[in-house]
């Protein structure tokens, strides 16, 4: 079902899973999270259900993202916003040329993946789905605060780092005032419980996006959505977007 490709952002090979089930076939383009990967199992759950009535999808890994041989190249630490929407400007542009109906083209970002997705919106794109998508993202502690003042990098709570200056560019990026851009059909799903962004986040990129539109709360979930039910109710309700508007 998947074909395992390459393309290329900026001189990076940029590692990627392309599946089409028929010539012709409109094609969704996925957008992971900050520290995600195109392995994730919601996306590998959408790509599926997608692939199941007749719709396309392209799963990447953001430069510097991924395990083994899966993982584009690029080294995560130098991840920056503007890097990630490159990437998925690339990304447009290869399924472009593939067996996909060009102008048939939607996005699903998750996180940092909405955000990307929302930031970089031109109108190839014709629908869009934004998951668990921050408004703005908190600041810091004030502990977070004094370590970083002078740091190069920043430490995530999992381990991994950033630069200190794409902290900075997150903290000073306004996600509501680029959805005003975007003048195509967006779905907002968001979990009730998601413990990096409230769901006030999800009701505020609501109000300021243009119509059509619609939020969706999944009752109890996560950030992740990492409960079974929650990601079947996730894709179901992707699925019904897509095939309404494309």
């Amino acid at each position: 079902m998947d074909s395992i490709i390459t393309f290329c952002s900026q001189g990076q090979a940029i590692s990627a899973n392309l599946s089409i089930p028929l010539e012709g076939a409109p094609c969704i383009i996925m957008s992971h999270g900050l520290e995600g990967s195109k392995d994730g199992a919601k996306w590998q759950l959408l790509s599926n259900k997608l692939y199941e009535v007749g719709i396309a999808s392209l799963r990447f890994n953001y430069r510097g993202c991924g395990n083994g041989k899966d993982k584009s190249q690029g080294k995560f630490e130098e991840t920056t916003l503007i890097g990630r929407i490159q990437d998925f400007r690339a990304a447009l542009d290869f399924v472009k040329g593939t067996a996909v109906d060009r102008s048939r083209l939607g996005v699903v970002g998750s996180s940092l993946g909405g955000v990307v997705a929302i930031a970089a919106w031109d109108k190839r794109i014709k629908a869009m789905v934004a998951m668990a998508t921050p408004l703005q993202f908190p600041k810091p502690t004030e502990k977070q605060l004094r370590h970083t003042k002078d740091a190069e990098y920043f430490n995530l709570p999992s381990g991994s780092r950033i630069r200190t200056e794409f902290l900075k560019e997150l903290l000073n990026h306004d996600t509501g005032r680029d959805v005003v851009g975007v003048e195509c059909p967006l779905l907002i799903i968001h979990g009730s419980s998601d413990e990096d962004f409230p769901v006030i986040n999800a009701r505020r990129l609501y109000d300021k996006a243009n119509k059509p539109k619609q939020l969706e709360i999944i009752r109890g979930g996560s950030h992740g959505f990492d409960n079974p039910n929650h990601l079947q109710q996730i894709a179901s309700l992707a699925l019904g977007w897509f095939k309404r508007y494309l």
